[in-house]
């Protein structure tokens, strides 16, 4: 009797994780990918909308149809859609959070989610659990990223900073590829040195309460400095911003 009143009250995934948006946009040509990703996002917020497109196509006259506030975009769309459709996101929808995906770990599409405005990256590859509990970070404001790809990032980002210590700091512009969305040249100065700091240790993959500590500044004055980051390098999120930093040198 004990054991079965235990059973019972083991927390559902949609009680654990709780509700993290309202209206969600699945867009991607693997329905078996696309049903079990639906299924997640149910569980994390039960009678919330959640579509499945099949291509960009589609996904653009929903878009433009209904409201929503999360769009899951396979990267491994038919003709580079995928990146594609993040841009359109991006530029159309800046409220929107929008997430790539693949079901293996592939550098490129990765790098090219992030340089379309994907304030994350999943692998369909990782467990129900596991994919829940990245997607909920979305609620506190963090940046859902499958941990062996956030792990190359930061070792992108030392051996980046490692190789440019000895020149001196400046703003400089992205080699511009066929992959990755161009960006503006940044004003020289345009970042505080304190934000720079800031910026240096967010790319470092230290907490707001690690920088507040380590700087002896309050929670809330370093979420100004990242919001004032954030808005001041066109980003929306920690792994957009240290992808920026890294494209215009500041992380030296």
């Amino acid at each position: 009797m004990q054991y079965a009143a235990a059973v019972r009250h083991v927390p559902s995934a949609a009680q654990l994780y709780g509700g993290v948006f309202h209206a969600a946009l699945i867009v991607a040509d693997d329905s078996i990918a696309a049903d079990r990703m639906r299924r997640i996002l149910a569980e994390l917020a039960p009678h919330r909308r959640v579509v499945i497109a099949s291509g960009r196509a589609e996904a653009l006259n929903l878009l433009a149809a209904l409201p929503y506030d999360l769009v899951l975009v396979d990267m491994r769309l038919p003709g580079n859609d995928g990146a594609a459709l993040l841009h359109h996101v991006r530029q159309a929808y800046p409220r929107i959070e929008s997430i790539g995906m693949s079901a293996t770990d592939d550098q490129e599409l990765v790098n090219a989610a992030i340089a379309a405005g994907a304030i994350g990256y999943l692998l369909t590859e990782a467990d129900d659990a596991e994919l829940a509990y990245l997607l909920r970070s979305i609620e506190r404001g963090g940046s859902p990223m499958d941990s062996r790809i956030a792990r190359r990032i930061l070792g992108s980002i030392a051996a980046y900073a490692k190789a440019r210590t000895i020149e001196p700091i400046r703003v400089q512009a992205p080699v511009p590829s066929s992959e990755q969305v161009s960006s503006a040249r940044l004003p020289q100065g345009l970042l505080s040195p304190r934000e720079l700091k800031v910026l240096r240790l967010i790319a470092q993959g230290w907490s707001n309460r690690q920088i507040a500590d380590a700087v002896y500044l309050s929670v809330n004055t370093i979420e100004f400095h990242a919001k004032s980051i954030y808005r001041k390098l066109s980003v929306k999120s920690r792994t957009q911003a240290v992808h920026e930093a890294m494209q215009h040198g500041l992380l030296n």
